[in-house]
């Protein structure tokens, strides 16, 4: 029934429209990747810098395996990560076959598309990393492709593991923590000792050499055994899966971020908490809206809270490395950093789900947009002071060097992050089904492009900072002018965007 149902859907596609397709991706493909690797240019490392990406490359790397393999041992906790149509739930798994018969196709080819992810992105990560460290770039390449690959199949296959074991999300998340947290200790001590390490040291092969790279292909198990146990599955949780990844897939088509981010938060089982952190006393009157936000603040959960430290922590290691000499990272601190605001805006965004609430309210609804800003501001600032910190330890200054550059810039990265998380809460999906033609197109690009856009030019400070440092002037001397035009792009962004009825 399945290969009838996928032979239908392929009668239906042109094969020359498909080839054409896949051969006009794989030429901008290659054009962006050229891009990309000619902006990061191939100014070799100095052997200062060399010396700290020995020390921290190798952890830096396995922490984001650990990560992948945390991630999907949460994934697997809440019952994923395969995603199944709703009738091949209610009647092919209650079928009297063996459910894991039935499965194992499913996870076979989740398997070799993460796989086939993981190795994409591991290459082009090597191709980056040749431009700069020593090395062939064949070498390169195929260190980096290949621990993509196992990254990439550790992370669904953990998910498969947890989700066949029926593991529970607490325990799940007791484990993710300690994988997590022994990758940063190893980080912190510059020392190899989580299999996760020694993964990141073959990642790194070409400049420090393979070791004893056979300890971290132990995550290599994971999807064997995932295989193996998948049959254990929950019916209800697959069933509740496919409902939330069916209105997803329409949210994504039609590119409305808050619906998405609602689902995203159904699908984790990210319930606000029953009883704040901390509880707000003192009068109501007083600035009831920043009140508001903050007793929202405080419901968030523990997962919340901890994203938008790590993504503060990714958005200061991005910073350090575009400081270092790779600019093109400035791109990955900005949109981290509206990720994070996309959570820290909630109070607007709960405002924008019931436009007919502010209307009427005594005043225009612009002013309660400004209201709900600060609190969002303040906590992408405090997630901006992580990445300093951050920037601080893997920096060769130390804190002392990157403070004062790091706040100069952080300022208008937040705010630019912050403006940019709320146009795109506030005007609702990008595209409208009612409209067509080439001016609607432009409108619905506009929507979507615009919010990133405008987080990554608010790290441009740092760039400009650098530039300025280059050219032996002062890093605040060139920081200084950028964040002010920063700041006014994104003041008369929101002013004309989200501030109309003021």
């Amino acid at each position: 029934m399945r290969r009838a149902r996928r032979r239908r859907a392929y009668e239906q596609i042109d094969w020359i429209d498909a080839v054409y397709r896949v051969y006009v991706t794989a030429i901008l493909a290659a054009v962006a990747t050229s891009f990309i690797s000619g902006i990061v240019g191939g100014r070799p490392v100095t052997p200062t810098e060399l010396s700290r990406a020995l020390d921290f490359g190798p952890a830096l790397a396995g922490l984001v395996v650990a990560g992948s393999v945390a991630a999907g041992l949460r994934s697997g906790g809440r019952g994923g990560p395969l995603v199944l149509l709703p009738a091949d739930v209610t009647i092919v798994l209650l079928a009297p076959i063996p459910r894991a018969v039935v499965l194992r196709g499913v996870a076979a080819r989740q398997l070799r598309f993460s796989g086939f992810v993981g190795a994409v992105v591991g290459m082009i990560t090597g191709n980056l990393a040749a431009q700069r460290l020593p090395g062939t770039y064949a070498a390169w390449v195929a260190s980096c492709g290949l621990v993509g690959l196992i990254t990439g199949l550790a992370f669904t296959g953990s998910a498969l593991v947890a989700s066949g074991r029926r593991i529970g999300r607490r325990v799940a998340g007791l484990v993710a923590t300690a994988l997590v947290g022994w990758s940063v200790a190893d980080l912190a001590t510059k020392h190899a000792t989580s299999p996760a390490t020694f993964l990141g040291r073959l990642a790194m092969a070409p400049v420090h050499g393979v070791g004893t790279p056979l300890v971290g292909l132990i995550v290599v198990v994971l999807p064997l055994v995932g295989l193996a146990v998948i049959g254990g599955t929950s019916l209800e949780a697959a069933l509740r899966q496919a409902g939330l990844a069916a209105q997803l897939r329409f949210a994504v088509t039609m590119q409305d971020v808050r619906t998405v981010i609602l689902l995203r938060r159904q699908l984790s089982s990210e319930g606000p908490r029953r009883r704040p952190w901390v509880t707000i006393s003192g009068p109501v009157r007083r600035g009831p809206v920043w009140r508001r936000d903050w007793q929202g603040v405080l419901r968030w959960p523990a997962p919340r809270i901890l994203r938008v430290v790590v993504l503060g922590a990714a958005a200061g290691v991005a910073a350090t490395a575009a400081w270092e000499g790779t600019p093109v990272l400035v791109a990955l601190a900005g949109l981290a950093l509206l990720v994070g605001a996309l959570d820290a805006i909630e109070g607007l965004a709960q405002e924008a789900d019931h436009p007919t609430l502010s209307r009427s309210l005594p005043f225009g609804s612009g002013w309660l947009v400004l209201r709900h800003l600060a609190v969002p501001t303040v906590l992408m600032l405090g997630a901006s002071v992580v990445g300093i910190l951050v920037g601080g330890a893997l920096g060769p200054g130390g804190l002392p060097a990157v403070i004062g550059i790091g706040l100069v810039a952080a300022i208008p990265a937040a705010i630019a992050a912050v403006v940019g998380a709320a146009v795109s809460v506030s005007v609702g999906p990008a595209i409208n089904p009612l409209e067509v033609g080439p001016l609607a197109n432009a409108i619905a690009g506009a929507k979507a492009a615009g919010p990133p856009l405008l987080a990554v030019v608010g790290v441009l400070p740092l760039a400009a900072a650098r530039i300025a440092v280059d050219d032996r002037h002062s890093a605040l001397a060139g920081a200084g002018p950028a964040a002010v035009g920063v700041l006014l792009l994104a003041l008369a962004v929101g002013a004309v965007v989200l501030l109309r009825e003021v």
